[in-house]
């Protein structure tokens, strides 16, 4: 199973949901959700805006999973992805409260 195919089925547990459920939620057949998940087929770039809309995530993190961008840096370290893809979703105000805090732990942390 690919990366991608890995992290669709955690994503999919996690909500409690079968893959019958995600393609309805996505507006795609199961079968070609099946197909993409076993590796039997190639996913395309809508494949994977779609699931991603349907399971709330980035676009940008499912097409890296599917290996249609390249994996950025931080992706070596899902927490520090997640918190990258949070926060692009703040309003800007958030976003500055957000680099406030963390610029506050880190000096912290440095002493």
């Amino acid at each position: 199973m690919s990366d991608l195919g890995t992290w669709a089925s955690e994503a999919t547990k996690k909500r409690g949901w079968s893959y019958r459920e995600l393609a309805r939620r996505a507006g795609i057949s199961h079968s070609l959700i099946s197909k993409v998940f076993s590796d039997d087929m190639p996913p395309s770039a809508d494949f994977c805006i779609k699931i991603a809309s349907a399971l709330s995530e980035s676009p940008e993190k499912v097409l890296r999973l599917a290996g249609i961008l390249p994996s950025s840096p931080a992706s070596d370290n899902d927490t520090l992805q997640e918190l990258i893809e949070l926060a692009r979703n703040l309003p800007p105000e958030d976003q500055k409260e957000l680099l406030d805090y963390a610029r506050f732990r880190y000096q912290k942390r440095k002493g």
